[in-house]
């Protein structure tokens, strides 16, 4: 059993878990009475918060322990299966406590309707992990795109709106901000859980959502009509940089949204398939990943 590579995909797990044990711990009860309101909701802030981050860890860990294998020359079949098997901890489970939290801040919605959404974004990550190992063993690792989003992006824009809550909540107390803060607050606690319920189809899909490092990394290679391709990436990449020197940490959802709802939208109106060439034939390259 390879030591090293095994030791950095259980500790994605662990990031997993403790993002769960965190948020469980503070997941208010609708209905029930806390004696200090304003002390448990930052604490339930600073559980989100804690959440998210503790996912990005786990997809740091999760990108590394594939290219540590790898340049070790050890991967394997176990590697695989125990890296999808941590992955739906972190990935498929803890996202799902995560939009609970927001979800039951939402009063005319039953409870069972925001359940279900958790059980079905968990259940999708599932058969986006199992599909994945399927067909793992055809995979050249040379594809641009991925087929369906992975599912650390659907996990990483949750995250990403854990992640903007004490950025949110400060606006909210401001007096300059308030209105807006408040806006913000009842947005995301509807929008969250509407988001996830489009990540968990967009995983199962088979959109191609392009793999931005290995489309800038061969840039190079590829002919001008690909060049193109890569520059537009690259103008959205510098659109991010400004964006998020100028918004924080509320440009983390914005750019997770944009990635993931760009490209069914793109596909709807037709500006991603050319009109005369079927989609299989145009992204031959399409890589299937977790």
């Amino acid at each position: 059993m390879p030591v090293l590579p095994t030791l950095m995909t259980l500790g994605n797990a662990i990031c997993g878990l403790a993002a769960i044990g965190l948020v469980a711990r503070v997941l208010p009860i609708r209905g029930l009475e806390v004696a200090d309101a304003a002390a448990h909701a930052q604490k339930v802030t600073e559980a989100l918060w804690g959440a998210g981050i503790l996912i990005y860890i786990g997809m740091l860990f999760d990108m590394l322990d594939g290219q540590v294998a790898r340049a070790l020359n050890q991967t394997s079949r176990f590697g695989v299966q125990l890296d999808s098997l941590c992955d739906v901890i972190t990935f498929g489970v803890a996202p799902s406590f995560i939009m609970l939290v927001f979800a039951l801040e939402v009063d005319f919605v039953h409870l069972r309707v925001f359940n279900g959404i958790a059980g079905l974004f968990t259940l999708c990550a599932v058969l986006r992990l199992a599909r994945y190992n399927v067909e793992a063993e055809e995979d050249t690792g040379t594809g641009m795109y991925f087929s369906g989003i992975p599912t650390p992006a659907a996990a990483g824009a949750i995250a990403a709106f854990a992640i903007a809550m004490p950025k949110i909540n400060e606006l909210a107390a401001e007096e300059s901000t308030r209105q807006y803060g408040q806006w913000l607050l009842e947005g995301v606690a509807v929008g969250v859980p509407v988001l996830t319920f489009i990540l968990a189809a967009l995983m199962v899909s088979r959109l191609p959502y392009p793999h931005l490092t290995k489309l800038l990394v061969n840039a190079a290679k590829t002919e001008s009509s690909d060049n193109k391709l890569a520059f537009h990436h690259i103008v959205q990449i510098i659109f991010a940089v400004i964006l998020a020197l100028i918004m924080h940490e509320l440009a983390i959802p914005l750019l997770f949204c944009y990635y993931i709802l760009g490209v069914p939208i793109n596909s709807l109106f037709g500006r991603v398939v050319k009109k005369d060439e079927p989609l299989s034939q145009q992204h031959q390259n399409i890589v299937d990943h977790s």
